[in-house]
């Protein structure tokens, strides 16, 4: 009897020795990229879901991933990414709970960022924060400090011009209220003799000089930066075409602007079907619904980069969206593959992708830019990608998109597979100053998804689709700046 507890004993000590050690064994195993894949997934489920956002569990349960980034691999490239999405995951808690507290640890992580990470793109995105969080607290003095930090540390940076508008915007709300509080008159000491009524006549103003007034006051406005975005630009090739929606110039002003590119054109067919289908085709076709619903159904302003059937480089419809001055940038594209099996919709954001379909694609879409997947330019490329883009914003947008075209296409066809939202080295999303993503809604390759994409219906539900998931970012996503 004693010689089995003795037993016992022993075996339950190596039993748990061994559970540690595999324990050790899986931590250690868990690479930065990993750890971030699994917390960045984590993300998105949150970010498309109202309901997850409304507990603060769901919230705290996330950023406890990003932080074990963190904390295990406080030099890697993962790293500075996890604590920037911790500052904007307390930053969107704090819209949610109120609690001034979340936005105290937001600024903590904002802060890290800029201070510890002087090498990255996102520092000055961080610093730019800060002075927004100063800002919104009414702590002018810091806020400007901060908006002044942004422009001289980060010139070449994509906050900057925007710091700069900020920082001047305080400075002539500070000097319209010195002088407004130096301007106020003393009080009269009241006299023994009431003074006498003053008499006042009327003031006679010629017509002349009321028209002058008024042309003055047009020109005025019209220079105002306002009409920035609606400059006299010439629609045409290399310019795209705008549609607005009906009603007001205000109206037309105040909505955001986006620019829809229907992929490839011309003598540039993209992918194509064995029945013959062209990519160009389809991409043009969801890319015309999709800019009706924006103008008619949601009032947005669209640029398309193309409206028929012509070639138009990479580099110049990233800089139609730039002209433009564009809130985002949508690419539409049809996939393809050499298995015919392959099926599904993805949605991408600029970024660098050790995804070997991820890369194949962005060679694929890239052609004559990036020559191979394999080719040492593309790391090269990618390097130089990764620096100019507002990957946060990018992703949230991917996302909303990708939800809804799922979800809305599973309707109608079933086995329908979800490939997500992914990171990828397309040139096409590089030029843009503003959140860009590329859809592809199917593989023409695969027989089933290219019939599909041949039938009217639905093409329009999955621009439909698409144009839902773009409001529902600006209208959600957008001014929470999560």
């Amino acid at each position: 009897m004693v010689v089995m507890r003795f037993l016992i004993a022993k075996i339950c000590k190596i039993l748990v020795v061994f559970g540690f050690l595999l324990i050790q064994a899986n931590h250690v195993a868990a690479s930065p990229g990993d750890l971030y894949f699994h917390a960045q997934k984590s993300y998105y489920k949150l970010m498309a879901s109202d309901e997850k956002q409304k507990f603060r569990h769901h919230w705290m349960k996330t950023i406890k991933m990003f932080s074990k980034v963190m904390d295990r691999y406080p030099k890697s490239n993962e790293a500075y990414k996890a604590e920037y999405t911790t500052g904007k995951l307390f930053e969107g808690l704090n819209a949610v709970s109120k609690n001034s507290k979340d936005l105290d640890q937001a600024m903590h992580h904002y802060s890290n960022v800029s201070t510890n990470y002087s090498f990255v793109n996102l520092t000055d995105d961080a610093l730019f924060r800060v002075a927004e969080i100063y800002l919104a607290r009414r702590k002018f003095a810091l806020a400007s400090e901060k908006y002044k930090e942004v422009s001289k540390k980060y010139p070449e940076g994509d906050q900057v011009k925007k710091a700069q508008e900020k920082y001047k915007s305080i400075k002539v709300a500070a000097k319209k209220r010195y002088v407004n509080l130096t301007s106020v008159a003393r009080p009269k000491i009241p006299t023994s003799k009431p003074p006498k009524p003053k008499t006042y006549k009327k003031l006679v103003i010629a017509k002349p000089l009321i028209k002058s007034v008024k042309k003055v006051a047009r020109e005025t406005v019209k220079k105002t930066p306002l009409y920035r975005k609606h400059a006299k630009i010439k629609d045409g090739f290399g310019r795209g075409y705008l549609f607005t929606p009906r009603g007001s110039r205000d109206n037309q002003i105040d909505s955001p602007l986006i620019v829809v590119d229907a992929g490839h054109g011309g003598k540039d067919h993209g992918a194509k079907s064995v029945s013959g289908i062209k990519e160009k085709d389809v991409n043009i076709k969801i890319a015309k619904h999709v800019k009706a619903i924006l103008v008619n159904r949601y009032k947005y302003s669209v640029v398309m980069t193309r409206k028929d059937d012509t070639f138009i480089s990479l580099k110049d419809r990233s800089k139609i969206s730039n002209k433009r001055n564009a809130d985002l940038f949508v690419s539409i594209h049809a996939n393809a593959a050499k298995r015919k099996s392959a099926h599904g919709i993805e949605t991408y954001f600029l970024g660098t992708s050790h995804n070997k379909q991820a890369l194949e694609t962005a060679a694929r879409e890239n052609r004559g830019l990036v020559k191979s997947v394999k080719d040492d330019r593309v790391q090269q490329i990618l390097a130089s990608l990764i620096t100019t883009t507002k990957i946060n914003d990018s992703s949230r947008l991917a996302s909303r998109v990708q939800e809804n075209l799922c979800r809305s296409s599973k309707k109608v066809n079933r086995n329908l597979k979800n490939l997500g939202v992914k990171e990828g080295p397309f040139y096409v999303l590089h030029g843009a100053d503003m959140p860009s993503i590329l859809v592809e809604v199917g593989f023409l390759t695969n027989q089933k998804e290219a019939k599909m994409l041949s039938q009217p219906q639905y093409i329009y539900r999955l621009a439909s689709s698409i144009a839902e998931g773009i409001h529902k970012y600006l209208l959600q996503d957008k001014g929470s700046s999560i």
